[in-house]
């Protein structure tokens, strides 16, 4: 499966041991990442780790979420449901069916994914396809009650690297939507420069500026940190916490460093 250059670059800093499965670990593997060489070799040694330390907190605290959700709704005896926009063809779909087969995962992108949906139905039942822009709110409510979405029952919401892309306007509208019917989240956001640590400031302007060059859009949405998670709560997510690189990669690894400092990451998590 050839993945295009951005993506292929996240996946690039992306630790395949985050994956437990040895379906994602295999799915993982089929993976065609040539399409970001370009960009990759525009990082150096100490870039290319520090941006690998912060996507893979980033995926771990993704996963962690989303298995904590599950394991949770597997203890009380009801069917989890985990709706992840802006899929892609990244690997947690095929993790959490494969671990989690009473769940159901809702694969959700504009972009048709027929590689990535005929490999994982080949391993597992409990997954559904929709092609929908995230950002026609009541068409992607309808898809996704088409294809056995109960919004009555336990749902996990799921947005990893997607608020960089998307109008205010637009995130509102799904944090709203979802936080309505009571599902939980998991989301993450870019800094504003000037609110990152000076020392590692430059990883965040660098990534962010080729990002949006090879795009080729005018700006990425970035978020003052307090802006943001008072964004998330307004939109009903009232118990929404923000959590740092430091504390993610102290959880990971064992230590914060290179997160050291009081605003280390260009990256923040949100979850609820």
């Amino acid at each position: 499966m050839i993945v295009s250059a951005t993506s292929a670059l996240v996946l690039n800093w992306t630790l395949k041991g985050l994956y437990k499965s040895n379906q994602a670990q295999d799915y993982f593997d089929h993976l065609n990442l040539s399409a970001a060489d370009p960009l990759f070799q525009k990082f150096d040694d100490e870039e290319n780790f520090m941006q690998t330390q912060l996507v893979s907190n980033r995926k771990f605290f993704v996963r962690k979420c989303a298995v904590e959700f599950l394991e949770k709704c597997n203890r009380e005896n009801v069917p989890g449901q985990a709706i992840i926009l802006a899929a892609g063809l990244d690997p947690l779909t095929i993790e959490l069916c494969s671990l989690y087969p009473e769940c159901i995962v809702f694969d959700i992108d504009k972009y048709p994914r027929r590689e990535k949906e005929e490999y994982v139905k080949k391993v597992c039942r409990n997954v559904n396809f929709i092609d929908c822009d995230i950002t026609m709110i009541e068409l992607l409510k309808d898809r996704l009650l088409e294809n056995g979405w109960n919004s009555h029952q336990p749902s996990m919401l799921i947005m990893e690297g997607i608020s960089y892309y998307i109008t205010e306007s637009d995130l509102r509208n799904v944090f709203s939507t979802f936080a309505a019917v009571g599902s939980a989240l998991v989301n993450d956001f870019g800094l504003l420069p000037g609110c990152v640590d000076e020392i590692n400031r430059r990883h965040g302007k660098k990534v962010y500026q080729l990002i949006k060059e090879a795009i080729g859009m005018e700006s990425l949405h970035l978020y003052e940190p307090d802006y943001y998670i008072s964004l998330v709560r307004q939109c009903g997510f009232a118990n929404a916490g923000r959590f740092k690189m430091g504390e993610i990669q102290l959880e990971r690894t064992g230590e914060r460093s290179p997160f050291n400092g009081e605003e280390p990451g260009w990256v923040s998590m949100i979850t609820n």
